[in-house]
């Protein structure tokens, strides 16, 4: 991997230590031109002439096919979104639940996972059982607690691919391994997975994957993809409905809903010039591989928590080996604020790193772009302030 023809080609890491790719990455200049070339072409030729209108959909297609690529799925197993959140709450509003049904999750995780299960408990009587997991918890143990919790109410499990909050990696094709047979749907977060350890939906056996295109694959804001089952999509009702949902319609209220194609959960307009981006962000990050990828991430993650547990009074909560490392490393300070330490990183180095807020740390994010000085670089600012 040429780390220094990678780096010369994305220009935010020229001008400070960008350690939050897990927030989002910095795009190289291709993503930036690509989006540039698209809004130019569509601004300058109409947004709805014909040949805009056309290519649009080209470009919609070629978007759907470069992430069913990545993930090793169908392209008509892809629908386009904002965001991971948008993903995740198009499924779980969209399922068919009964007042009872269960869905088990845990304690590491983002809002965006918590809180839709909060709210389908208010609104449709479902059942939330939140495992409390270590920043660190074991594989083993991981295995135990979700099999100790399934019951013949439990309707879901709903983990993160990477936890966001200590960079633990979930044995989510074990867990699928336990609930198989049982009736139970798999959803899984990929916020901090495509782009940054490897993603095989068909070797993980998840009836749902939701991923963003604004971190790891160093696309635009305001993409992401969400990744469902053929089989499954029959299953899943469009809460929000455009004209994609309906083969035909009539004025008297006679409609035939598509309910066999994902298309039918598509609402609103993901723009073009963004699509194109994403597309361009995918390519760079093909171009290095997911395998090389994440071995490099994962080697210089060693080395960062080797170096700051060096350092009194700093506490590595991330897994430091084995199949549950990730990327993300996270770590507390004694006596320090981590959103004030976050600041002060950026004031006195220009270190971009972020808090987080359970469990209260600091994160830092690796990616293939860094470097081993980046790490010397965060380390020696973490050492001064501690």
């Amino acid at each position: 991997m040429d780390v220094a023809r990678l780096r010369s080609e994305i220009p935010a890491v020229q001008r400070m230590t960008y350690l939050n790719t897990g927030w989002s990455g910095p795009s190289p200049v291709s993503v930036v031109e690509a989006v540039q070339r698209r809004l130019e072409y569509e601004s300058y030729n109409g947004p709805t002439s014909p040949d805009v209108i056309e290519s649009g959909g080209e470009v919609a297609l070629e978007a759907r096919e470069a992430v069913a690529g990545l993930i090793n799925a169908s392209p008509d197993e892809v629908l386009l979104t904002s965001s991971t959140t948008d993903g995740i709450n198009t499924v779980m509003a969209g399922l068919p639940w009964n007042a009872g049904d269960e869905i088990i999750t845990c304690s590491l995780e983002h809002a965006s996972i918590l809180l839709p299960c909060y709210q389908l408990r208010r609104l449709r009587g479902v059942e939330v059982n939140v495992l409390s997991f270590a920043p660190d918890e074991a594989r083993g143990s991981i295995l135990d607690k979700v099999a100790g919790a399934l019951t013949e109410r439990t309707r879901m499990v709903f983990f993160s691919h990477v936890e966001y909050s200590t960079g633990l990696r979930m044995p989510v094709e074990a867990i699928r391994r336990l609930t198989a047979g049982r009736g139970v749907w798999t959803l899984i977060d990929g916020a901090q997975g495509v782009g940054h350890v490897q993603v095989d939906v068909r070797a993980l056996d998840c009836d749902f994957y939701a991923m963003p295109g604004q971190k790891w694959l160093l696309g635009p804001d305001g993409t992401g993809a969400l990744y469902i089952r053929k089989s499954m999509i029959p299953l899943v009702e469009p809460v929000r409905v455009s004209g994609s949902w309906a083969k035909s319609y009539d004025r008297s209220g006679g409609v035939d809903p598509d309910t066999d194609c994902i298309d039918k959960l598509a609402v609103g307009t993901v723009g073009s010039p963004v699509k194109a981006g994403l597309v361009e962000g995918i390519r760079f990050v093909g171009s290095v591989g997911a395998e090389a990828i994440e071995s490099r991430v994962l080697a210089l993650a060693s080395m960062l928590a080797e170096r700051l547990t060096r350092i009194p009074g700093v506490e590595v909560l991330s897994p430091t080996q084995g199949p549950g490392q990730s990327g993300l490393v996270t770590f507390t300070m004694a006596g320090r604020d981590p959103e004030e330490t976050a600041r002060r990183l950026w004031l006195s180095r220009r270190i971009v790193i972020r808090n987080v807020s359970y469990p209260e740390c600091l994160r830092a994010s690796l990616d293939f772009f860094n470097t081993e000085e980046e790490v010397e670089i965060l380390a020696d600012a973490v050492r001064s302030l501690a």
